[in-house]
């Protein structure tokens, strides 16, 4: 029975993918790069400072990565702020979970000035028990460091919680650190993740129920 959930944020608490595609398309265009949709989904869910070198193609001094990064979620945070919706059926799932006692953490590989942006902007903040980034961790996704350190925070086994991911890395984490994982379809389709250690793969919130995480068994998998 699980004791504990772990969310994601990007794709998962939010539907945001395309805006951070935007976002890191206008930094690359400022290094004179077209990048694609594919190629920055390829590399979603890993933290900024491993994405921009695969994105730009050249190393970074640490000045650069931290000056660049915070740049592009600049960028980000301005074009996402009009629309910023939590994803469907997040907030009565969240209100579940607290109610049976499930305490749940974010587990994300951006900022913290995003986090902080996105659960006071849609007032989720007393949902959680803990806030892990990236910045926090010695390996980002696909190490399972993260989820380890969330499930610590919360003070839940890692082999009792749930994960909530998007991201092939991200999933890759889950599966690392032992813990059953559900896949939101946000960022990859649903073909892509079938290969994945994902138990269960949902568009979003709208169908699970309370019960549904209740009733996963430590160490579940596909």
């Amino acid at each position: 029975m699980s004791q504990g959930a772990i969310f994601d944020m990007d794709g998962v608490l939010i539907d945001n993918v395309r805006f951070h595609v935007r976002a890191w398309q206008q930094l690359g265009r400022e290094f004179g790069k077209e990048l694609s949709d594919g190629e920055i989904r390829q590399v979603f869910g890993q933290r900024n400072r491993e994405m921009i070198v695969k994105l730009i193609g050249r190393p970074f001094s640490e000045q650069e990565i931290s000056r660049y990064t915070a740049h592009k979620e600049e960028i980000y945070r301005e074009i996402i702020a009009p629309e910023l919706v939590p994803a469907p059926g997040l907030t009565h799932l969240l209100s579940g979970l607290a109610k049976a006692g499930i305490k749940a953490a974010v587990a994300t590989s951006g900022p913290m000035d995003n986090v902080a942006f996105v659960l006071a902007k849609l007032n989720l903040g007393s949902f959680f028990s803990a806030i892990v980034t990236g910045a926090e961790v010695s390996q980002g996704k696909p190490a399972p460091d993260i989820f380890l350190l969330a499930a610590e925070r919360i003070g839940r086994p890692a082999r009792q919680c749930v994960v909530f991911e998007d991201s092939t890395a991200g999933l890759e984490a889950a599966r690392r650190a032992g813990i059953p994982c559900i896949a939101l379809s946000t960022t990859h389709s649903v073909e892509e993740l079938a290969g994945t250690a994902a138990i269960r793969i949902v568009p979003d919130f709208t169908n699970l129920r309370v019960s549904d995480i209740l009733n996963i068994q430590p160490g579940a998998g596909p």
